[in-house]
């Protein structure tokens, strides 16, 4: 959960780092993951090329060519996935086989489902 989390937080600050006026044209950067997740497998030691905050190519490395101007980050460790579109939870809630939603929703205290949470 904290590599996700780690990415997460990396994936919004790359992306809301600083408005698109201010990115230059042409700007590369290079992620260097231990893995990829596409959304269906894992590809271990796959990277991960951006060019100005959009992915240009990803894949095993023998796949890029990597200008001089391409700033390399090292990801050793960690899984980059795909952007959590339909990623919600419901933290307050536990599976519905334990209790229905109306029980924990009208039943259970406040402060007993901030704890489960």
């Amino acid at each position: 959960m904290k590599k996700i989390l780690t990415f997460i937080c990396i994936l919004l600050g790359f992306g809301f780092s600083a408005p698109a006026q201010s990115v230059s044209k042409d700007s590369f950067y290079l992620l260097r993951p231990m893995a990829v997740f596409d959304g269906e497998q894992m590809h271990v030691g796959w990277w991960v090329l951006v060019k100005d905050n959009r992915i240009e190519e990803l894949g095993p490395p023998s796949n890029f060519k990597v200008n001089s101007n391409t700033v390399i980050i090292e990801l050793r460790g960690k899984t980059l996935l795909p952007g959590l579109i339909e990623g919600h939870s419901h933290l307050f809630l536990h599976p519905y086989n334990e209790t229905s939603w109306d029980d924990q929703v009208l039943k259970e205290s406040r402060a007993e489902r901030i704890a489960r949470a």
